[in-house]
């Protein structure tokens, strides 16, 4: 049965809340494995571990899950065990390891691969992510489908010797089939993608990717920054699929949010997600978004995880487009602060912006670097008052400009009836705009003012 990681089909469940299992792993640091198991409502009643190398076929030696096997046969109402019907493995394991764990401990067994799989099929609530989701369980299904096949091609061959086919190699071919007409959907949804990206660099609209690890408040940054509601839980992976929103006070900045990085993510993942990782890592500027909550231990981790994932994207973006921001800052102190602050610039990552979601500290400075990061110094330009040659209203330039770009400043020049402008805004734009102008708009020099 494909995603049964090898057992029966009467063992198999649908409804994984409340759900009992046993944790097997071979390394100790087994923290973020719990928490993704809470988030799919999972009770780990044990967790037990072996030390020393895996065991290519079985994951544990077989010593080991025998007595594990007897232990789950004699247990009764009174057993810590009693009510357990899965086996969940700390890391991801082939297709082989975990179809023979199922088959020795007789109950259903998932890896990292499956857990991480049901969160998603969780979470998953637009076509986007759904799809993405369903091609990445059609693909770990067939390594299972593969390996149950193989298992029973053993021996004697069907057909007196003449290559019959079993029943599960005609639902691997089902699976095939589906799996094929959702890589030409994903591929239909990419160059639509392709050509948005397209008309957005046509029209000269820059774009922010929002990057960083699981629930390190992606969302609730891009909420305070882009003013348009997303969904916020303090739970991993909350969002599946690519948002986009403008940046507020800038029309032309365009915030884009996706799905966050976990440590060693399946490659079934990535390839489903690609897509939707790339939309991130294909803008102007990327935040690399980091929880500044997290010990120091696991900070590092984290970082150390999220800048490996953009390493395997960097044909998409220049490392030198980041811009680290620290999240969650009202909940440490200062001096702990400086500590994180020094651990990105050990990574040779500009110092970072430190910023609360929640109490709004941080926001204005960050909103400050992303201007300056994208448009430079900002422009001061006088807009005359119609005349018989210069048609336009004030009022019209007026709103153009606050359409074009980030307006920083606007003041009436008493004495010649001038209104002067200083705003953020992108070269080309401007000058667009003023080649149809009818020379109304002079551009003065440029100003290092950057407040906003």
């Amino acid at each position: 049965m494909p995603g049964s990681g090898g057992s029966k089909v009467n063992t198999l469940q649908t409804e994984n809340n409340g759900r009992k299992c046993i944790l097997l792993h071979k390394n100790k640091n087994i923290e973020e494995t719990i928490q993704l198991a809470k988030a799919i409502g999972l009770e780990i009643v044990e967790c037990i571990y072996q030390s020393g190398k895996e065991n290519p076929r079985s994951f544990f030696g077989s010593g080991k899950l025998n007595v594990i096997a007897a232990e789950l046969d004699a247990r009764n109402s009174a057993h810590p065990w009693h009510n357990v019907d899965l086996i969940l493995v700390h890391t991801n394991t082939n297709s082989t390891q975990i179809v023979e764990l199922g088959r020795v401990l007789g109950l259903e067994c998932w890896d990292r691969v499956r857990l991480l799989l049901n969160i998603f099929t969780n979470q998953a609530n637009s076509v986007e992510a759904k799809l993405q989701v369903r091609l990445a369980m059609l693909q770990a299904d067939r390594s299972i489908m593969r390996e149950l096949s193989n298992l029973q091609n053993k021996g004697e061959r069907l057909g007196w010797g003449a290559g019959g086919r079993h029943a599960l190699e005609n639902n691997m071919k089902i699976l095939d089939r589906e799996i094929s007409t959702l890589l030409r959907k994903k591929r239909r949804r990419e160059v639509s993608e392709k050509e948005r990206r397209k008309r957005r660099e046509k029209g000269r609209v820059k774009s922010i990717g929002l990057i960083g690890y699981t629930n390190a408040g992606k969302s609730s940054l891009f909420q305070a920054m882009a003013g348009k509601p997303v969904l916020i839980e303090d739970q991993l992976f909350s969002t599946l699929e690519t948002t986009i929103g403008r940046m507020q006070k800038s029309p032309r900045i365009l915030m884009v949010d996706t799905i966050g990085f976990v440590d060693n993510l399946p490659t079934v993942l990535l390839d489903a997600f690609n897509s939707t990782i790339k939309e991130s890592t294909m803008c102007n500027l990327i935040l690399l978004i980091i929880d500044s909550n997290d010990n120091k231990n696991e900070f590092r981790r984290k970082l150390e995880t999220t800048l490996r994932e953009l390493e395997a994207q960097k044909e998409h973006f220049d490392f030198k487009q980041l811009q680290t921001v620290l999240t969650k800052t009202d909940l440490v102190t200062n001096e702990k602060l400086n500590q994180l602050s020094e651990i990105i610039t050990d990574y040779d990552l500009e110092a970072p912006i430190c910023t609360s979601s929640h109490n709004k500290s941080g926001l204005i400075k960050l909103r400050q670097i992303i201007l300056s990061k994208l448009y430079g110094v900002p422009r001061i330009i006088d807009i005359l008052p119609p005349t018989e040659n210069y048609h336009l209203p004030k009022s019209a330039i007026i709103a153009h400009m606050y359409e074009l770009g980030h307006i920083i400043n606007e003041t009436k020049i008493e004495a010649s009836d001038v209104i002067r402008i200083t705003l953020w805004v992108d070269d080309a734009v401007l000058n667009r705009y003023l080649s149809k102008s009818n020379n109304q708009i002079i551009i003065k020099k440029q100003t290092k003012e950057v407040a906003v």
